[in-house]
């Protein structure tokens, strides 16, 4: 008798089947339907829960891990805006400079007491000011194209950074970082919940010896002799008892990888943080030179030197050799202030900070 099965579930199959009977006593429609269901035993269901719900947490502190480093990225990128603001300033300032000092020389040239050697110094350096604000200024904007693209500006026009490079901050204990970070850090997460995922693996795997029977009712019709047959049914897969030995061992195997991914994930989050502090002191130690009023000398120094220049204080090449210092040290106080803001993004980053 020809059959069609129509599966509903994947452990709930219904079959049913319909086909001509021929017999002595003339033809007849006979029709039967089929249901089963399959049944975990031994806590195979429990298993499965588990390591579905442990791979969905994988997943979960896979996705808070890439939002610290996001963050982390855009306040490193913020603070290379910033920089680079900063240095196109300074750049426009210097220019500004040197355009004074050729206004300068030129004075002096036509009152005597500059030589057109001193003039066409002044004009050599004014286009080394050029040349350098307008580096300065594609140094910008590169900066700001990256923390547009972290922040996901696509129309960056009119787009302007606020704040600015902060100094020195209190120091933080070692074993304090240290705690912080094996309780923030997402990696960490990850490789816990890959670890639980793994054994609930492991678990359901080891289950899979202990037979799962399928239950069901059949009801069958046989139009013939006019009579009704209804069955209860169970049904056992061949072999009964599986071992399962070659899965149960990638399954431990698994187990065992996952554990010692645990215990260097741990060793590993502990380097980065001390690196990461030890570079934050560094950066903080460097910081702390222009915080007693460094910075300002030498804002003031650069201010000044075009005046002493004009009254005759100074000749050009002291004028040049000033300038050149102050630009210097006002560049390396950026580089630094710089450098503490990358460090402190390190630093959050490695603690598992998302500000």
């Amino acid at each position: 008798m020809p059959t069609a099965t129509i599966l509903l579930t994947r452990c709930s199959p219904l079959s049913r089947g319909a086909g001509p009977r021929t017999s002595p006593a003339g033809q007849s429609l006979d029709y039967s339907v089929h249901a089963q269901q399959q049944i975990e035993i031994g806590g195979q269901r429990v298993a499965r829960v588990d390591a579905a719900a442990s791979s969905l947490k994988v997943a979960e502190a896979q996705l808070e891990s890439l939002r610290v480093d996001v963050a982390s990225k855009v306040l490193e990128a913020f603070g290379r805006g910033l920089a680079a603001d900063r240095r196109a300033k300074i750049a426009g300032e210097a220019f500004a400079a040197s355009q004074e000092g050729v206004e300068a020389a030129h004075q002096r040239l036509e009152a005597g007491a500059g030589t057109l050697l001193e003039l066409n110094a002044a004009r050599v350096d004014m286009g080394r000011s050029a040349r350098s604000r307008a580096e300065a200024t594609r140094r910008r904007v590169d900066a700001l194209s990256s923390l547009n693209l972290l922040l996901g500006i696509e129309d960056a026009v009119g787009v302007a950074l606020e704040g600015t490079l902060t100094g020195t901050a209190p120091q933080e204990p070692t074993a304090g970082l240290l705690g912080e970070a094996l309780a923030n850090r997402t990696e960490l997460e990850v490789a816990r919940r890959a670890a639980s995922a793994a054994r609930a693996e492991e678990r359901l795997t080891s289950r899979d010896w202990i037979p799962s029977p399928k239950i069901g009712a059949s009801y069958s019709r046989e139009r013939e002799s006019d009579t009704s047959i209804l069955q209860g049914t169970v049904t056992f897969d061949l072999p009964v008892f599986n071992r399962n030995q070659a899965a149960l061992g990638v399954a431990s195997a698994r187990v065992r990888e996952t554990e010692l991914g645990l215990v260097a994930a741990e060793r590993r989050i502990k380097q980065e943080v001390m690196a990461a502090q030890a570079r934050m002191e560094a950066a903080e130690t460097a910081a702390e030179i222009y915080a007693g009023g460094v910075a300002q000398a030498i804002q003031e120094n650069l201010d000044r030197s075009a005046e002493s220049y004009r009254a005759g204080k100074i000749d050009f090449l002291q004028l040049l050799l000033i300038r050149r210092q102050t630009l210097d040290a006002l560049g390396e106080h950026i580089d630094v202030l710089e450098e503490l803001n990358s460090a402190r993004a390190q630093l959050d980053r490695a603690v598992g900070r998302r500000r």
